[in-house]
């Protein structure tokens, strides 16, 4: 195939890319080849975070998963990242793969909010999305109240949720999983028990919104703890 200007221009863009292979987890793997489109809403929420939290120095995701979101905290923000899960294959796998690439400010550990608070704090910001669905209403206070326990006083913090209503669309595993939904109120009023100020946004795919929240599929809350 004969070499053509366009063609050496490529070549040259393809000699600046990262030389570094990325493999994505199972769980994102999953997700990717079950609805690629769920992955750019994933993506979205935690950009939102990510400006949220833009000058904190410290922030701790409760959730993290296989932590590609607590990836682009540290890519977005100044901040030293810690990102807790208490699902140990997730954690291996992003301590392996995703850790490495954090700048030396990223770390994961197995933990789980739900029994006790995290150790390494303080911190000034916290991200949870995706996560207190999980929890059930009966360990729901303890949860957050771990989760407070560990941020300075004036930290933010940013939770995200499926709202209710988005259940009679919801995939199967979805259904399986999401034990505690919430509506818009309780969402609120929830946060409002363990933070001084609790900011609602709503989303639609990718976009975050104030609008009419009971008929958003997900849910943010953009908290404030006392004493700031």
């Amino acid at each position: 195939m004969p070499m053509t200007q366009s063609r050496d221009t490529w070549n040259k863009v393809t000699e600046l890319n990262h030389p570094e292979g990325f493999l994505l987890g199972p769980v994102n793997a999953a997700t990717w080849l079950r609805d690629p489109r769920h992955m750019g809403f994933m993506l979205a929420r935690y950009k939102f975070a990510a400006k949220m939290m833009r000058r904190c120095q410290a922030i701790l995701e409760v959730g993290c998963g296989e932590g590609l979101g607590a990836f682009m905290l540290v890519r977005d923000t100044p901040a030293r990242v810690l990102g807790v899960d208490f699902d140990e294959a997730q954690i291996l796998y992003a301590q392996r793969e995703v850790a490495p690439h954090g700048r030396g400010r990223l770390s994961f550990l197995c933990g789980d909010a739900t029994t006790e608070a995290q150790a390494a704090g303080p911190f000034d910001g916290l991200v949870c999305l995706d996560v207190i669905e999980h929890v059930d209403q009966k360990e729901e206070a303890r949860f957050l109240e771990n989760c407070v326990s560990v941020l300075k006083p004036g930290a933010v913090a940013i939770f995200g949720t499926p709202n209710i209503a988005s259940d009679a669309f919801a995939s199967p595993p979805s259904r399986a999983g999401h034990i505690n939904l919430f509506d818009p109120d309780r969402f609120v009023s929830t946060l409002e028990g363990h933070f001084s100020h609790v900011f609602p946004f709503s989303m639609n795919d990718e976009m975050v919104h104030t609008g009419f929240a009971k008929m958003a599929h997900y849910l943010l809350a953009l908290c404030v703890r006392q004493g700031g």
